[in-house]
């Protein structure tokens, strides 16, 4: 019997309104006037030609290893790489602030997800949000400025746990906070590789969401057959293939 819903975040419930590549010329500008404001010495295309470097480096790692970089981590190589002395480094959580403050203003929702969520909750599901992210502090933030916290009962990001999906952990730990068995919950994401392929050797059921350009495709050779149980293409089918799986469970 199904018991919960565990949603992902990024582009299942909210998309970005500017690119990525926005985000990125934002994020060094943010660093780069952080470090220089508290008396470091520093070419701001030194720093971007390091600070892209670095998140090649640790893409691929996290990518070979699905543990999570926790932004505090890269900014205290950046202060080392640079030489950026205690006493000139910003304080951690100005700087995480300043580097997420574009993207967090960034998100929206798509079109009829509070209503969507609010018609799980009404099914007297348990709701949980399960994302990947570098920082814990920023999700919530998201959250908060969407009016989203109040939908769930539990937020869990692999910033704060240090792996990601589709790695077992993420999902076990949610389910474990949500007090539910695998069996009893469906995953609802848009990623074959990080939310379906995750959740199905586990046993939880998936609804793949595609909205918008949106299109994820499978990018790692799993042992495993990865199918979701359904495939939606409008936030109003959610409801109806989560019902769906009430009445069949």
């Amino acid at each position: 019997m199904l018991k919960g819903a565990i949603f992902d975040l990024g582009e299942t419930l909210m998309h970005l309104a500017v690119s990525w590549e926005q985000v990125r010329e934002w994020r060094i500008k943010a660093i780069y006037e952080s470090f220089t404001e508290h008396g470091a010495t520093l070419d701001l295309n030194d720093l971007k030609r390091e600070y892209l470097q670095l998140h090649e480096e640790e893409s691929e790692y996290a990518a070979r290893t699905m543990e999570e970089i926790e932004i505090r981590k890269t900014f205290a190589k950046l202060f080392d790489r640079f030489g950026v002395k205690p006493g000139q480094q910003p304080k951690m959580e100005e700087l995480v602030e300043r580097f997420f403050a574009l993207e967090a203003e960034s998100w929206i929702l798509f079109p009829g997800i509070p209503e969507m969520l609010q018609q799980v909750r009404d099914l007297g599901l348990k709701m949980g949000v399960l994302s990947n992210a570098r920082n814990d502090w920023a999700v919530r933030e998201i959250m908060e400025r969407l009016g989203l916290t109040r939908y769930f009962d539990v937020i869990l990001t692999s910033a704060a746990l240090g792996v990601r999906k589709p790695r077992p952990e993420p999902f076990l730990e949610i389910l474990k906070l949500l007090g539910i068995e695998a069996t009893g919950a469906v995953m609802v994401g848009n990623s074959m590789e990080a939310d379906v392929a995750g959740a199905v050797p586990l046993g939880i059921k998936t609804i793949r969401v595609i909205f918008g350009n949106n299109v994820d495709e499978l990018k790692i050779g799993l042992e495993v057959t990865v199918d979701p149980d359904i495939t939606v293409f409008a936030v109003s089918d959610v409801v109806p293939a989560i019902k769906h799986m009430m009445t069949s469970s």
